[in-house]
């Protein structure tokens, strides 16, 4: 596998990259729209975007994971260890104590399992309410 390449940018690729996430989840998972005040990475190999992730901010102390995707094609080679190395070093740098996501353990359990090889545990709700029915969330202190 080439060398994966990180870019911190909000490019056409990001977008792309997010409509054919929300495309792949099951309808009651899918998410809409994001926030403006977003960072967006995009994973490239060998020049071509596979992958991508935003961080948002939940508080002062701890920003969000959001919309972790990697095509298919790129699973198992490192890319989303990657997108998600490069968010935790903005995290930092922003002051975060900690990263927070929700998933859905059952639906979207290969994406579970590699939060918690990352290190992510399983914690109470950092929102009040997500928009579908059986959210796990997560956390990793930095």
């Amino acid at each position: 596998m080439a060398q994966i390449e990180i870019q911190r940018e909000a490019s056409s690729a990001f977008y792309e990259l997010l409509a054919e996430y929300e495309a792949s989840l099951p309808d009651a998972l899918r998410h809409g729209s994001l926030e403006p005040n977003l960072v967006a990475f995009v994973a490239s190999v060998d020049g071509a975007p596979c992958g991508c992730v935003a961080l948002d901010e939940c508080d002062a102390t701890a920003g969000i994971v959001k919309r972790l995707y990697v095509q298919p094609a790129f699973r198992q080679h490192g890319v989303a260890r990657a997108l998600i190395d490069a968010l935790v070093q903005v995290a930092r740098e922003r002051g975060y104590t900690r990263v927070v996501l929700d998933t859905d353990r059952e639906a979207l359990a290969p994406a579970y399992r590699f939060y918690m090889k990352y290190g992510f545990k399983e914690c109470g709700p950092y929102v009040e309410a997500v928009s579908y029915a059986c959210p796990t969330f997560m956390e990793l202190p930095l």
